[in-house]
């Protein structure tokens, strides 16, 4: 297993970036994590075989810091978060997508929380960005309590979507992801192993006023231009979680109805999205992962959720062409 140096006595965080083509976006990057309190944080960067100069360019910025570049060969995002798994020191890991953005002090106010609570796992606010435009905060509107159980960190990603079942916006102790590695797939690799490390966590912190900025708008982002394997890797990863809860959480069962017709409602959408699905193999798709939807239909329009929530379940209820034409008035109108 390959070593890398630690810089520091004693490495509290890594920080975990997985890179892979977004060279244009490196440079404001690295000026956010400069920007950052770093002492006891260790920063890897895990080049994917980059082919659009995003290595060469790492390289440039990262002279002159401590920052850490690995480059390998083009092996996909699990495999590059899996390769930072094996070389980091840290004490507790903090995943970042590189067209991402963190808060100010947020490493900082990390070390802190974790310093005087010792947690398992730590949760921030996050808020999407949409053409540069920062979108309300999730997490602090709602007066989220400083130590939430596991139960109910697992009852917001499964019902409301104020906590996402993603790595951002979340500090894992590193002990969490022992024997618990992501899977080699594009798509959703890293909600089954969060899932996972979250049903292990016993001791869980919510920060507050800080806040992990998340670019919901990238054009050639993986989640524009799945797959059918994609769109397959992603509704299994949903099924193989409401497993594991069923088991661990019996009391949560209810919600992984929802979960399940949410993770349809997701292939759907991104059916009609993604520029790399054949337009004859569309329609096709779209019509196996409607089917839950159709069948629950009536149950989604009774049960309490926002307008715009039921609209898209309809359109889709109703076939693949609303759906599109849906979808895509409402990117129009976001321009």
């Amino acid at each position: 297993m390959p070593q890398v140096e630690a810089k520091e006595s004693k490495v509290l965080i890594s920080v975990i970036i997985p890179v892979y083509n977004v060279r244009t976006f490196l440079p404001e990057l690295f000026e956010n994590l400069k920007g950052q309190n770093l002492t006891h944080t260790e920063v890897l960067f895990i080049d994917d075989g980059s082919a659009d100069g995003s290595s060469e360019e790492l390289d440039r910025l990262a002279k002159g810091t401590d920052f850490i570049v690995i480059h390998q060969e083009n092996s996909g995002v699990a495999a590059a978060r899996n390769h930072a798994l094996d070389i980091a020191h840290g004490e507790y890991l903090c995943f970042i997508d590189p067209d991402d953005r963190i808060s100010i002090n947020y490493l900082q106010v990390l070390k802190q929380v974790a310093h005087d609570n010792h947690p398992d796992l730590i949760i921030t606010d996050w808020r999407k960005v949409v053409n540069g435009v920062q979108q309300p905060l999730y997490l602090a509107p709602i007066d989220f309590p400083q130590f939430p159980t596991t139960q109910l960190v697992l009852t917001e990603i499964l019902s409301s979507g104020r906590i996402i079942g993603s790595l951002w916006a979340k500090l894992f102790s590193a002990k969490l992801f022992q024997d618990n590695r992501f899977p080699i797939q594009r798509t959703s690799s890293d909600y089954a192993s969060v899932l996972s490390a979250i049903c292990k966590a016993h001791h869980i912190c919510y920060a507050p006023g800080i806040f992990y900025a998340y670019t919901a708008d990238r054009a050639t982002s993986l989640q524009n231009n799945q797959k059918p394997q994609d769109i397959r890797d992603s509704a299994q990863v949903h099924e193989k979680t409401a497993q594991l809860i069923r088991k661990e959480y019996p009391a949560l069962a209810n919600l992984l109805r929802i979960d399940l017709l949410n993770s349809a409602q997701q292939a759907c959408i991104h059916i009609c999205r993604s520029r790399a699905i054949k337009s004859d193999e569309r329609k096709a798709l779209f019509r196996h992962y409607r089917k839950p939807i159709m069948h629950d239909l009536i149950y989604l329009m009774k049960r309490s959720g926002s307008l715009k929530y039921k609209m898209i379940m309809l359109c889709i209820a109703v076939g693949y062409y609303p759906t599109y034409f849906m979808l895509h008035i409402s990117a129009a109108k976001q321009r």
